[in-house]
């Protein structure tokens, strides 16, 4: 609105100076009396009032430019965040899961295939609680690669295994202490390409 008042304004004032000027000085004293006078400086003054007229424009879409540069940046920047906590805790959690197999895993005598069922039921429960957290599966969906096997199969398969239904989820502690080393190894290598990418930490 201010931009169309400002352009009618300088066409305004234009037409006047040229106006006032054949008033006071007469035409004779603006053009030769062989020229087309009104012609050449309405003809001059077109440009220069196309110029004016375009310049609010420009302002306004570099304006627009700008604006939607900065959005963009904005977005990014708040994606990145989200991305970043959303690995940082996917590892923590692999890494708590780990932390909960591993004293069972080590103690399983020599030559022995480890067993799920030998496995305590508030272990089994709380792997299968972190298998099922929808900060994994968000993970999974958003910046992961491609797994073999999902984060909800596994735990699927821990809970056969555990009630007896399925005699080859036995095995079911190695497969979800790998599926959890896989997740933790690519949260870690998402958040260090990240902070190489944006020069953190």
């Amino acid at each position: 609105m201010i931009y169309r008042l400002v352009v009618l304004l300088l066409i305004t004032a234009v037409v006047a100076a040229v106006g006032a000027g054949v008033l006071l000085l007469g035409v004779g004293r603006l053009c030769r009396p062989d020229e087309v006078c009104i012609r050449e400086w309405l003809s001059a003054t077109s440009g220069w009032a196309a110029a004016i007229v375009a310049l609010p424009t420009i302002l306004y879409l570099s304006r627009q430019v700008r604006d939607a540069d900065r959005h963009q940046k904005t977005s990014f920047a708040l994606q990145v965040r989200r991305h970043e906590i959303l690995a940082t805790r996917t590892r923590d959690i692999a890494c708590l899961a780990i932390a909960l197999l591993d004293p069972y895993l080590r103690n399983i005598p020599e030559g022995r295939a480890p067993d799920i069922r030998d496995v305590d039921k508030e272990t089994v429960e709380g792997i299968v609680h972190h298998l099922r957290d929808t900060t994994i599966s968000t993970f999974e969906g958003e910046i992961a690669n491609p797994m073999v096997m999902t984060a909800y199969a596994t735990s699927v398969i821990i809970e056969k295994g555990y009630n007896g239904d399925d005699h080859a989820a036995f095995a079911a502690p190695d497969l979800a202490k790998s599926f959890f080393e896989n997740i933790a190894k690519q949260a870690e290598s998402y958040l260090s390409g990240m902070k190489a990418i944006t020069g953190s930490g």
